[in-house]
């Protein structure tokens, strides 16, 4: 109860206080006169230049200012980028004009492979030593017919033509160096000689096997460089290589050719 009961200042208490705030002398007011108003006591707050503080320079704390850092992407990897595509970019480029080129030349000159064809072959010599080395003399007619309309060859020299047996080339010889105009056929003749092949026993005794049955096969190949004439234009060297299975009824003079098969192939 005791702590519910309520304290009430005594009336002469008060009255003695409001005395003496009456006989208090007025406190200067906290605003310069010079902001209060002429006629009235309104106070108005100071202006901004009365607001503003001012402070020595050299006691001015400079504002911090951060580095700012701008990420760039790495030029060099940009470049190599760059440098692949441009690369691939005139690779295919070059391989698709090459290939329109070939293209509009096939259609223009529509190119075909020559044909070639063993007439006659003439043995002046075969004969086998003691030693089984051997010594020929071959002379052979081959046909060379060119089909194309538009294109001429050129036959060039260091050409290569051999007469094999079992495996042994036994005489060599060479085509003659020669031009072959649109839609020709021509007749070369081409010596072959050889001495000192060797041949094994065992390939003697099939050899006169096969004189008595009348069948000798013999292989003749031809590496023929060449180049190729379109128009006005001549191409590079060409390595045409001409193959012929032959089949033999005898080897002397009076031989023929009984069977011939050719195989025609063009390395660039």
């Amino acid at each position: 109860m005791a702590d519910n009961q309520r304290v009430h200042p005594r009336m002469e208490d008060v009255e003695e206080k409001q005395g003496k705030y009456q006989n208090e002398k007025p406190i200067s007011p906290l605003v310069p006169k010079s902001t209060l108003a002429s006629g009235n006591d309104r106070v108005y707050p100071p202006s901004d230049e009365q607001a503003r503080i001012h402070f020595p320079k050299d006691q001015v704390i400079p504002a911090r200012q951060i580095p700012r850092y701008h990420s760039r992407p790495p030029k060099r990897r940009n470049s190599c980028c760059r440098c692949l595509w441009c690369t691939i970019f005139f690779l295919v480029a070059l391989v698709a004009v090459i290939a329109i080129a070939c293209g509009i030349l096939y259609l223009v000159f529509q190119p075909r492979i020559p044909k070639y064809s063993v007439d006659s072959i003439r043995i002046s010599n075969f004969s086998i030593n003691t030693d089984l080395s051997t010594n020929c003399q071959f002379a052979v007619n081959i046909r060379a017919r060119n089909p194309n309309k538009k294109i001429g060859i050129y036959y060039l020299d260091n050409s290569h033509v051999a007469v094999s047996y079992s495996g042994t080339e036994v005489c060599r010889g060479a085509l003659p160096v020669f031009y072959q105009g649109h839609k020709n056929t021509t007749l070369l003749v081409v010596a072959l000689s050889g001495t000192g092949a060797r041949l094994t026993s065992a390939v003697v005794s099939t050899l006169k096997e096969q004189q008595q049955k009348g069948s000798i096969p013999l292989n003749l190949e031809a590496d023929v460089p060449v180049k190729i004439k379109l128009g006005k234009l001549k191409s590079m060297k060409i390595k045409v290589r001409v193959q012929w299975d032959l089949v033999v009824d005898r080897l002397d003079g009076n031989a023929k050719v009984t069977t011939e098969n050719s195989k025609v192939s063009v390395k660039l």
